[in-house]
């Protein structure tokens, strides 16, 4: 099953134009037009807000827990605070006269 969050959605319309197959913008206000539609996840994922559900959950939801099943995010990179500024490496610092 395929539905808008009323309260999340803003009718930007990304969903349509990611799946026009399965929606439609009227006025601003998105509508499911075939829930079957093959784009529908392609279209539920691209959304900004989270305002599409699929199968009674919010497609923001599927998607963090298909990313930690996949073990995206656990490890991986450079972690938040690590690394270097522009100007403050080791080639920038100065010794005493």
């Amino acid at each position: 099953m395929v539905k808008i969050d009323r309260e999340r959605c803003i009718g930007c319309g990304i969903c349509v134009d990611s799946c026009p197959e399965g929606f439609e913008n009227n006025n601003g206000i998105i509508r499911v037009k075939n829930e079957k539609a093959a784009c529908i996840d392609s279209a539920a994922s691209a959304c900004p807000r989270g305002a599409i559900i699929l199968n009674g959950r919010p497609a923001s939801d599927q998607k963090i827990q298909r990313s930690m099943r996949a073990g995206e995010g656990m490890g991986r990179g450079r972690g938040m605070g690590r690394g270097r500024r522009k100007g403050q490496g080791r080639g920038n610092m100065r010794r005493g006269p």
